[in-house]
């Protein structure tokens, strides 16, 4: 787990600026050069900020204005680093493609962040930004050769080949939640990020309700509905049916990393994503893998939760802006 320290006792010494731009809030961090947390916040979305991109651009100013304001007398900001739940374009650090949040893709928001703090400010994928922190102080340290798999509201994974972050010709490496996944039940093949989003396994959830009412996640539903959190909570409990679904999701999900698994021999696959989810996908996504990854390559792999909560993509941003990676 990455060290944190909420106080604000910080040193001299420049520290940097990480945002991780969620699709329900904000989370904002100041780190120093080897990956520990000084402060760590969370700001929620106004209504107009999910509905409007020029609004979430105001808030997301803002919010690095304070952050800045606040830290600048006891540690000067040296660097800001952005983690989006989408595609960012390389080398012009534009916003291709953010599913779950307003358009972002027609706004210059590097150079507009970079002309008003007048640091060096960085975008790129949540993944890739969670990556480089399990590379720098969680579980892959000492790793050259890893994949992490980030599920929430978007699905995507950061690629670390001999030791370097992979974001292919125009950054668009990663983009595992587009891959095509043959789903037995549909008869058919569907996007992976339509399967085991944290949305997704939701409605799928649902679906399933309607056959089975014995669950606990029935009763949940009945009073307003429940989430993926409650679903990981009633699997920890052991309900039958948050563990059927949450089996079933990493199953799907390793319809796809199989293959991954055996075409470029990793290490490691680390499994971001809710903390408390993160071993009960690990052991489907093994026990499916095993069976569809070559023998060899699936030995060389190791399959295993991710170290870093919350803060991760936080900390890995901040570490790219700073050109650290």
């Amino acid at each position: 787990m990455a060290n944190t320290d909420s106080s604000s006792a910080f040193s001299s010494a420049p520290v940097l600026l990480g945002v991780d731009l969620g699709t329900n809030h904000i989370r904002l961090g100041t780190i120093d050069r080897s990956g520990k947390v000084l402060a760590f916040r969370r700001e929620h979305y106004p209504e107009g900020s999910l509905t409007d991109a020029r609004s979430l651009a105001s808030q997301l100013v803002s919010a690095v204005s304070q952050m800045i304001e606040e830290q600048t007398a006891t540690a000067p900001v040296a660097a800001v680093g952005v983690g989006i739940p989408g595609l960012v374009l390389q080398p012009s650090q534009r916003a291709a493609s953010v599913p779950h949040l307003p358009d972002l893709s027609k706004l210059d928001l590097q150079s507009e962040l970079a002309g008003k703090f007048g640091v060096p400010v960085y975008f790129d994928n949540n993944a890739n930004a969670a990556a480089i922190a399990e590379m720098t102080c969680g579980i892959a340290r000492g790793v050259n050769d890893f994949l992490y798999l980030h599920i929430g509201s978007n699905v995507s994974a950061g690629i670390v080949l001999g030791g370097k972050l992979q974001r292919g010709k125009s950054g668009l490496a990663g983009d595992i939640g587009q891959m095509n996944i043959y789903a037995e039940h549909l008869g058919g093949f569907v996007r992976l990020e339509s399967m085991v989003s944290a949305e997704n396994i939701v409605r799928r959830t649902r679906d399933r309700l309607q056959r089975d009412r014995t669950s606990s996640l029935s009763r949940l539903g009945a009073m307003g509905g429940f989430s993926y959190d409650d679903i990981i909570e009633q699997a920890h409990r052991g309900d039958d049916l948050a563990k059927l679904m949450l089996q079933r999701t990493g199953a799907f999900i390793a319809l796809a990393l199989a293959d991954v698994i055996s075409l470029l021999n990793l290490e490691m696959i680390a499994v971001g994503g809710a903390p408390a989810g993160r071993p009960l996908l690990v052991s489907a996504i093994e026990e499916e893998s095993r069976q569809r990854s070559s023998a060899e390559a699936f030995a060389d792999c190791r399959i295993v939760a991710a170290e870093i909560g919350a803060e991760a993509t936080v900390i890995g941003a901040a570490l790219l802006a700073a050109h650290l990676r």
